[in-house]
């Protein structure tokens, strides 16, 4: 014999006048209510059951809900505004795995988004409901970032950034492909396909070596340089150059400057931090108000939360000799200077 609260409902459910699904729904919509409620309401409910199918009835259940114990009805509002969240997370294959919750208005919202994007194209398209979701949710993405209206980043208008080397973009044998951040590496034939449609920036890197700081290297450097420009093709050789050294005469970091931060540093450069670029700001390594230059050796990038860290929070970013980054936490800093 049944002995919990919603006795009706189970009776119903033994003489089949409802289904499982519709005792479910009944069980988990009053299991918060004040006990004299749920009592006074179960045999509106088990009759609303029997005529309605499982998703009606659960509407009919939240507006129960919202009538019958407002305050409830609030509070379990709020739970569930502070449960949403998105993850996107890198997979061992090369994938992304997206999960999240969010709530029902925000939910609607991106259906509607989705659906003319999510519609089969012809009588020939063979994929698969949640297939065509994901491509419309990368289409949705790819059009708001072409249109324009996003918010920038650290100044620079938010894309798709690939990084690929200059025998990946021309084809070589042997090419590696190219770095799409956290995301991961992508194949060189993607680069290309992307490379169809997308502007492409040249930026001219060298290796660090221990003779760096020696004049003469220096030069021969700075002519090596001059020597591979020369060599790249017309589409990138011909682009002006953009200056990564502005020294006193700007606080602000340029666009230029902002690409190339993204090409060296990748994402947040404080140690065992793995937040992405779209995640980072530029920081001075030494202030500019105290003479720091906006030059690219005394820039870094760091997500908002590392940014705050050294700022307010008094840690000491550092770069050493071998170009790596440290961080210094106050009570170290402090006891050193003891």
């Amino acid at each position: 014999m049944f002995r919990g609260p919603l006795t009706q409902t189970a009776a119903a459910l033994t003489d089949g006048a409802i289904s499982v699904a519709h005792a479910s729904v009944l069980a988990h919509g009053t299991r918060d209510l004040p006990d004299h409620l749920a009592a006074e309401a179960e045999p509106v409910l088990v009759e609303a059951a029997a005529r309605l199918d499982p998703p009606r009835l659960r509407r009919v259940m939240g507006h129960l809900r919202m009538v019958a114990d407002p305050d409830g009805a609030d509070a379990q509002a709020e739970r569930r505004h502070q449960r949403r969240g998105l993850w996107l997370t890198p997979t061992f294959d090369g994938m992304v795995a997206i999960d999240g919750l969010v709530e029902s208005e925000a939910g609607q919202m991106v259906l509607a988004a989705l659906e003319p994007l999510a519609r089969p194209t012809d009588a020939s398209d063979h994929r698969s409901g949640s297939q065509r979701t994901a491509d419309a949710l990368t289409e949705l993405a790819r059009r708001n970032l072409e249109a324009g209206r996003l918010p920038t980043t650290g100044g620079v208008r938010p894309q798709l950034s690939v990084v690929v080397d200059l025998h990946s973009l021309l084809g070589h044998p042997g090419s590696l492909g190219g770095e799409l951040g956290w995301a991961g590496p992508i194949d060189p034939e993607t680069c290309r396909r992307l490379a169809c449609d997308s502007a492409v920036s040249r930026v001219i890197v060298s290796r660090p070596t221990t003779s760096d700081d020696n004049p003469g290297v220096a030069d021969d450097l700075a002519g090596r340089l001059r020597a591979a420009r020369a060599r790249l093709p017309r589409i990138l050789g011909g682009a002006p150059s953009q200056p990564l050294d502005v020294g006193r005469s700007s606080r602000v970091v340029q666009p230029g400057q902002r690409r190339a931060l993204g090409v060296r540093d990748g994402g947040c450069v404080f140690p065992d931090c793995t937040r992405p670029l779209a995640w980072c700001e530029a920081h001075h390594l030494r202030h500019w108000l105290y003479g720091g230059p906006t030059d690219l050796p005394n820039l870094a990038l760091l997500c908002r939360a590392h940014h705050r860290a050294v700022h307010e929070g008094g840690w000491r970013l550092q770069r050493g000799p071998d170009r790596r980054f440290t961080a210094t936490p106050p009570h170290r800093r402090h006891h050193a200077a003891a």
